[in-house]
């Protein structure tokens, strides 16, 4: 079983291209009945041969959601490693490269934290992947800043953060000696393309 990429993706652009994507997304989740759907079919709806252009559409489109006032399509993705961009541009290049594409990526078990922002949709500095007590199950949790996430930390813990950096203060996190051994607390730099 592959490890699994988390992708959130907000799509701005012409309406006409937006809508046009939009329209697919629907008709899938309708033959579907869920908002649940591979993304090769998408490809397929676009009439792109996935296997001929090498493109991976190896996951799923499980949410979707279109603003209409702001023009924004939302969707998140479940994909085998990495997030399966190319997808989404060969898409683009069908649409005359009318969408804007921002994305973020998190996948913790290879270390995949990135983000492609083409307005202002992901600003976040971070997220953090936390379990067992004091911590809430935080799964890729977003922190506005890196500071914030080792604040968050240090009250937990009850610990001061004193005069180490926070580079200093990652590594004393990521190597603490928890009382449980099921705890855990890891902060995630999104590296920004």
């Amino acid at each position: 079983m592959p490890n699994i990429a988390t992708t959130d993706y907000k799509i701005t652009g012409s309406k006409d291209a937006v809508i046009s994507l939009y329209k697919a997304f629907q008709k899938l989740s309708e033959e579907n009945n869920t908002d649940y759907f591979w993304l090769g079919k998408l490809a397929q709806e676009f009439s792109i041969d996935f296997k001929e252009k090498n493109i991976c559409v190896r996951g799923d489109v499980c949410y979707f959601d279109y603003d209409d006032d702001s023009n924004v399509l939302s969707f998140m993705t479940e994909t085998a490693w990495d997030a399966c961009n190319g997808l989404f541009w060969e898409i683009n290049s069908i649409l005359d490269d009318e969408l804007s594409i921002s994305y973020r990526v998190t996948e913790c078990g290879l270390d995949v934290f990135y983000v492609h922002d083409e307005g202002s949709f992901f600003p976040e500095e971070c997220c953090v992947s936390a379990d067992g007590k004091p911590f809430d199950n935080l799964l890729e949790e977003p922190f506005d800043t890196v500071k914030e996430a080792i604040e968050f930390w240090c009250e937990k813990m009850n610990v001061p953060q004193g005069t180490r950096s926070e580079a200093d203060m990652i590594d004393f996190i990521h190597n603490y000696r928890y009382s449980e051994d099921y705890t855990y607390f890891y902060v995630h730099p999104f590296m920004f393309e």
